[in-house]
């Protein structure tokens, strides 16, 4: 599961399934014995069951089988992270994450911090939003140096696009 954003829930699970040799539904008749004095015939499938070919019990149940694969799909993200971290950390650069719910006062937190550090130290900023490039000219006017990421409908910026806005930003 994604730990950003809840994706790949585990009802999204893959199944396999054995139909048959040939891949599709082995049906046939056959009777059912009960073990209490009579037995009835009808026909249906076979789904992932072998049939025996013999009239007594193994005492064992023939059921599907359901195997779940997991695979980590954020492997080349957390790789590239980790590259980005390494970068960063050779270049004595201190990262930080401003996450919050829209209109909590991220970019007014950056305008004020970044005036005031302007003639201390050097600032870049990564600006991701869906849309706009609103927040982004905001934080330019502080004389900033920024790189706008807009994201459409995603929610969260990966690690490919914070490595292509270093690249443009060369802190």
């Amino acid at each position: 599961m994604c730990s950003t954003c809840g994706c790949n829930q585990p009802s999204d699970a893959v199944t396999i399934t054995l139909i048959g040799e040939e891949g599709t539904a082995v049906a046939h008749d056959h009777h059912h014995h009960h073990g209490h004095g009579h037995h009835h015939h009808h026909s249906h499938t076979h789904d992932g069951h072998h049939h025996h070919h013999h009239d007594h019990d193994h005492g064992h149940t023939h059921g599907k089988t359901v195997v779940e694969l997991e695979q980590d799909i954020l492997q080349q993200n957390n790789l590239l992270a980790e590259r980005n971290r390494g970068f960063l950390e050779a270049k004595d650069i201190l990262a930080l994450n401003l996450v919050s719910s829209p209109g909590s006062g991220k970019t007014s937190l950056l305008e004020v911090t970044l005036s005031r550090l302007r003639d201390e130290i050097a600032c870049y900023v990564i600006e991701g939003d869906q849309q706009t490039n609103n927040d982004a000219d905001r934080i330019a006017a502080t004389g900033a140096p920024v790189v706008q990421i807009n994201t459409g409908k995603g929610c969260h910026l990966d690690s490919e696009m914070v490595n292509k806005a270093l690249k443009k930003l060369r802190p």
